[in-house]
């Protein structure tokens, strides 16, 4: 067996693993439209534009997980809490679930280099209560944390993720049988949660190959009400399919974030979000993907600037709680789009 000299690069999936997948050629695995990621070669033009930004960062203020309105998690509804970038945490009747526990403070494979944390993360992984569920969208450093996944291992029943990234989780010590790796349209259900894996346009890889992993979004369905998780994409007419299938949505959770035009296809501007969002069949609109890590080329207020401008001209009905702060959707509200309480960031 290979040893790997830095465990959190993670582990190759076996290759019977990965052959049957639907979007896996042979030799990797491919988006359904063609897809530019930019790699090597294009490193000094993302140095250039990255040297000559403008830099404003004005981190979000926080709250810490447990010290804030965690009163409103006795109350019913489904209960969600941003942890900042892509990760949060989702309650209903005492069962919690993580999405992309990126709660470490740096992404990347190193603990001493690499993008950091404006803030440090609403709660520390030690304090994280029994999960249900992880669901992780792929295997990038800024979605699926090494250190997170090592502290939270045994307090979790199930991590459900696409095709291959178990062979990582099970090299970082977690057991085999907690893992349900999912392919596009494949469904899962752990406690009240159901699960089903949906189509993003996106790439992976942490180990020493490229997109030897799937990618993925969810949709999420719980109390009667229905979620969808974009975790990382470009625009694609997925959005479309996703949302004639599975939809319509009570919330969708979108990424809005580091965007440049090296990397429209893997990425979401804001304007391509609403647009994705619209696919969706709309709903309510939770932003993702920004104000947590310096990720990106554009300065750290343009997304939810410009996201603001595009909710001025239509409304998108945003849910902007800061990270750590606790919203319920009430099911039993008669309008099933409801919000039991708003907290906004930006003037919206």
């Amino acid at each position: 067996m290979v040893k790997y000299f830095n465990p959190s690069l993670g582990k190759a999936p076996s290759k019977e693993t990965v052959s049957n997948a639907l979007q896996h050629d042979g030799k990797r695995f491919v988006n359904v439209v063609d897809t530019y990621s930019a790699g090597f070669g294009s490193l000094p033009k993302i140095i250039k534009s990255y040297i000559n930004r403008k830099v404003e960062a004005a981190p979000l203020d926080s709250y810490h997980f447990e010290e804030t309105n965690k009163s409103i998690l006795t109350q019913d509804g489904i209960h969600i809490n941003w942890l900042g970038h892509a990760a949060l945490a989702i309650h209903y009747q005492g069962e919690y679930i993580l999405l992309d526990p990126m709660l470490g403070e740096r992404a990347s494979p190193f603990n001493f280099m690499g993008p950091k944390r404006y803030n440090p993360s609403p709660i520390d992984p030690k304090e994280i209560p029994s999960i249900k569920a992880v669901v992780i969208s792929h295997d990038h450093y800024d979605h699926m944390d090494y250190s997170t996944i090592k502290i939270i291992k045994d307090k979790v029943e199930k991590f459900v993720v696409p095709i291959g990234v178990g062979a990582s989780l099970v090299h970082w010590g977690v057991k085999r049988e907690s893992i349900i790796e999912l392919d596009w349209w494949q469904e899962t259900s752990v406690g009240p949660y159901k699960f089903t894996s949906t189509p993003a346009r996106h790439f992976s890889g942490r180990y020493l190959k490229r997109d030897n992993t799937l990618w993925a979004s969810y949709v999420i369905e719980v109390g009667q009400q229905k979620i969808y998780f974009g975790g990382d994409s470009g625009i694609f007419d997925g959005f479309q399919e996703i949302g004639d299938r599975m939809g319509p949505f009570d919330l969708s959770i979108m990424p809005i974030g580091a965007y440049h035009d090296l990397w429209h296809d893997i990425h979401l501007n804001p304007e391509e979000a609403v647009e994705a969002f619209e696919m969706l069949g709309k709903g309510r609109f939770f932003p993702i993907h920004w104000g947590t890590f310096d990720l990106a080329l554009h300065s750290w207020y343009d997304p939810m600037e410009r996201l603001v401008k595009l909710n001025q001209q239509s409304s998108l009905n945003l849910v902007t709680p800061k990270p750590g702060e606790w919203v319920t959707i009430k099911t039993q509200d008669t309008n099933p789009l409801w919000w039991a309480r708003y907290s906004g960031v930006f003037e919206a």
